[in-house]
C-alpha cells in the first residue's frame, strides 16, 4: 500500500517516539492520523496542536474517530506485548482493515522509496550516532529522512524533533532488535557501535542474540556496508559469520589496532574533552583529518566516528562533514547537562543497562574531577533487571550515593513478576554492601522524596529509559539551574 493510496491512518500506541515521529510522516503526507494512548505521554500536544485526534483510551470505537474510515491500522509491538486482546486490534480484524506494526509500515515504505538506507543497531548508541548522522547529512543532497528513538537538538530552529523529513537520497533509522523488530529492514550501510547481550525478554542468550543480527546483515540490500567498532565481542561475531565474505567491513577504533588479524582502516587519536565538547582527529589511508564535537560525554566521539565514515561512504566531502558536525548539540535525555547556581551539576541520561550505567560513571568522573556523584536511577523492565540483577549492583555501587525508584515496566505486566524483582530489593543489596544508598518509590513523588537529598554542590545524574523526565523538571526548577 502506497502513501497515495491512503486517506486515513489509525496508531494504537501514539504516543511512542517512533510511532509519534510516523504520526507526523504521514500527516505532514497530507493523511489523515488519529491515535491511542493510555495516558497522557509527552509529545502528545504537540500532534494534537498539528490537528491529530488522540484517544486517551483503548476502544474499538478510536477506529471511528473524526467519522472517517480508516484504510491502515498501525500499532506500536508493545500494545500487543501488554494485551494481545486489544480492543482496537481485534476490531481492525473483524473490518479486515490493514493491521501492521509500525515497523512493518516503515519498512514497507522505505523499501518503495527507492532511497538509500543506513541504519544503526548493536545494543546502546544507536539514537546518538544517527543524530549525529543527520546532522552532518541535513541540507546535502543526501538530505535524509529520519526517524529516531530519540530527539536531536535544535534540529530545527531551536526546536529538538526524533524526525526530519529530508528530500534527499537517504533514510536513517534506529534498528531495534528488541523483538527482531530490526528484520523489517534492508538498508545498504549499517553501523554498530556496541554489542553486548541486550533483550532478555525477547533473546534467551547472546548466543540466540547474535543470530538475530546475523538475519538482520544478511537481509541488507545493494552493497552491504558494515561499519563497525573494532570491540571484541564484534571482531568474535564477524569472524564466527564470516561477514567479510559477503559485506564489505570498515573497522574503526582507537584501542584494538590489530586484534584477530583485524586492521583499523580509521583510527582515532588525539582525543581531548572539557566542558564544551570534544576534539579529536581521524587517522587514515587517506590522510590525518580534525573534527570537533560540541557536545558531550566523550564516548560520543565512537557515534560521531560511526556517522563521519557513513558519510564519507555516501560521497561527502571531508570539508563538508568537518563543517555540518559542528551544528549537532547532543541529543535529549543523552547526558543532558544543567549547571546549579552552586556550580554543582544536574545531568540526566536515558542510559538503562549496566554497560550504560558504567560508561557514564566513567564520563562524570573524567569531566567533573573531584565531585561527588549521586545516581538516581530508575531501571526500566522487569526482565532486564531480573536477568543482570548482579550486573546493575556492580555498575551501580561505583557512584558515591545511590537512590533508586520503582522498575519503569512499559511492555511488562507488574502483576507477572511479583515477588521475583524489585527496586527495593536492589537497595537492600547496595545496603549489604554499606552503599550509601536510598529508596525514593514511585517516579511521581521524586520532587517530594529526593529534592531535599539532592546537594546542589555535587554531581545528581537522573539515569533511566523510563518515564522521570515526566517528573524531575520540578526539581530543575526547584535548583534554578541552566542547561549547558
Amino acid at each position: 500500500m502506497k502513501l497515495n493510496e491512503i486517506k486515513k491512518v489509525h496508531i494504537i500506541g501514539i504516543g511512542g517516539c517512533a510511532s509519534s515521529a510516523i504520526a507526523e510522516l504521514l500527516y505532514k503526507n497530507g493523511i489523515i492520523v488519529t491515535g491511542s494512548e493510555l495516558k497522557q505521554r509527552n509529545g502528545l500536544k504537540y500532534l494534537e496542536d498539528m490537528g491529530i485526534k488522540i484517544a486517551y483510551s483503548h476502544n474499538k470505537n478510536n477506529l471511528n474517530l473524526n467519522n472517517i474510515k480508516t484504510d491502515l491500522v498501525l500499532y506500536s509491538p508493545a500494545v500487543l506485548t501488554l494485551n494481545p486482546n486489544n480492543l482496537e486490534l481485534i476490531e481492525a480484524k473483524r473490518q479486515n482493515i490493514p493491521l501492521l506494526s509500525w515497523e512493518e509500515f516503515i519498512g514497507n515504505y522505505l523499501n518503495t522509496e527507492g532511497k538509500t538506507g543506513i541504519t544503526v543497531c548493536g545494543s546502546e548508541g544507536k539514537g546518538t550516532t544517527a543524530g549525529i548522522l543527520t546532522q552532518i547529512l541535513k541540507g546535502t543532497v543526501l538530505d535524509p529522512l529520519s526517524i529516531l528513538g530519540a530527539k536531536i537538538k535544535d534540529i530545527f530552529d531551536k526546536i529538538d524533533s526524533n524526525i526530519y523529513l529530508g528530500s534527499g537520497s537517504t533514510y536513517i533509522l534506529e534498528a531495534d532488535e528488541y523483538n527482531r523488530n530490526f528484520l523489517n529492514y534492508h538498508p545498504s550501510i549499517a553501523i554498530m557501535i556496541n554489542f553486548k547481550y541486550e533483550h532478555p525478554e525477547t533473546y534467551k542468550n547472546f548466543n540466540e542474540y547474535k543470530k538475530a543480527f546475523y538475519d538482520f546483515f544478511n537481509g541488507m540490500n545493494n552493497e552491504k556496508i558494515l561499519i563497525f567498532k573494532a570491540t571484541k565481542e564484534i571482531i568474535e561475531f564477524v569472524q564466527k559469520y564470516k561477514l567479510y565474505k559477503t559485506h564489505a567491513i570498515i573497522w574503526f577504533g582507537d584501542r584494538i589496532d590489530n586484534y584477530n588479524n583485524i586492521k583499523l582502516e580509521y583510527k582515532i587519536i588525539n582525543h581531548t574533552i572539557n566542558e564544551k565538547g570534544n576534539k579529536f582527529s581521524l587517522q587514515s589511508k587517506k590522510g590525518k583529518f580534525d573534527f570537533e564535537l560540541s557536545a558531550l560525554p566523550g564516548y560520543m566521539i565512537y557515534n560521531a566516528t560511526g556517522a563521519i565514515i557513513a558519510s564519507l561512504e555516501l560521497g561527502l566531502s571531508i570539508k563538508h562533514v568537518q563543517k555540518n558536525i559542528l551544528r549537532f548539540k547532543g541529543m535529549v535525555r543523552r547526558f543532558d547537562i544543567y549547571k546549579t547556581k552552586e556550580d554543582g551539576v544536574i545531568i540526566t541520561d536515558y542510559g538503562h543497562s549496566p554497560e550504560s550505567i558504567n560508561h557514564i560513571i566513567k564520563e562524570i568522573r573524567n569531566i567533573f574531577k573531584g565531585k561527588k556523584l549521586h545516581l538516581i536511577f530508575q531501571p526500566h523492565l522487569f526482565s532486564r533487571t531480573y536477568s543482570f540483577f548482579n550486573e546493575f549492583i556492580n555498575e551501580l555501587k561505583k557512584a558515591d550515593k545511590i537512590s533508586l525508584i520503582d522498575i519503569y515496566p512499559a511492555r511488562e505486566d507488574p502483576k507477572d513478576w511479583g515477588k521475583k524483582i524489585s527496586s527495593y530489593m536492589i537497595f537492600e543489596k547496595l545496603k549489604e554492601l554499606k552503599k550509601d544508598v536510598y529508596y525514593a518509590g514511585k517516579s511521581s513523588e521524586i520532587y517530594k522524596n529526593l529534592s531535599g537529598k539532592i546537594d546542589k554542590n555535587d554531581i545528581t545524574c537522573f539515569l533511566g529509559a523510563g518515564d522521570m523526565d515526566l517528573y524531575y523538571q520540578k526539581i530543575l526548577n526547584f535548583f534554578k539551574v541552566r542547561r549547558i
